[in-house]
């Protein structure tokens, strides 16, 4: 079944560019971008989703982002994003997840040096919008719908990887988390999008 009517209107007005470059340009402007090989190494040995393995690679410099706090796509409160990490000109800068894509200053911290980031990455990683700030529009995925089809139907890869971790999985049917796995095997899924569904669900990548 497709989406649900609010769901499906929901996903209409969304802009068709990719996210991580809504997100560095709403940190640093269309001004340059950096990368940063320490940051790589450091954020994804604790499981941080790079940009680097984006389908076609880095276009907009690194991001790191901490899947277990991207919430449902389709909100009432506009465009969620997860806690994510950037490299500026000098250090670091960090976002927490918010339901709406906003970045209020208490939700932004930026760090002179990697060693200061570090140190700040326990209190990022258990991070979690506040239940109660964000509400899913329609309810979620209806009962009729199976993650094969939210897979085949949902264009925007972000969209698709938030619905797949929050998704309701169930038994061993066309409704269980195994439709995923295929779907990755089968070449459906890129890998990019399937290593963020299991770190969103805090699985480990299996091959």
């Amino acid at each position: 079944m497709p989406k649900s009517k609010p769901r499906k209107k929901a996903a209409a007005k969304k802009s068709l560019a990719r996210r991580s470059e809504h997100e560095s340009n709403r940190i640093l402007g269309d001004a340059e971008t950096f990368v940063s090989d320490e940051g790589e190494a450091l954020l994804t040995s604790r499981g941080w989703i790079s940009e680097r393995n984006q389908p076609g690679g880095v276009d907009q410099g690194d991001a790191w982002y901490w899947m277990p706090s991207q919430l449902p796509a389709y909100l009432e409160e506009g465009e969620p994003v997860p806690t994510s990490v950037f490299p500026a000109k000098t250090g670091f800068v960090s976002q927490l997840a918010t339901p709406d894509g906003s970045v209020p200053p208490e939700a932004q911290t930026e760090y002179a040096s990697l060693d200061e980031l570090e140190g700040d990455l326990d209190r990022l990683e258990a991070y979690r919008v506040p239940d109660g700030t964000w509400t899913v529009l329609g309810g979620g995925p209806g009962p009729d719908e199976t993650p094969g089809e939210l897979i085949d139907t949902i264009a925007e890869e972000w969209e698709l990887i938030a619905e797949l971790i929050h998704f309701p999985y169930s038994g061993d049917g066309p409704r269980s988390f195994e439709a995923v796995v295929q779907a990755a095997r089968e070449g459906r899924l890129t890998a990019y999008a399937y290593q963020s569904v299991l770190a969103g669900r805090g699985a480990a990548l299996q091959d």
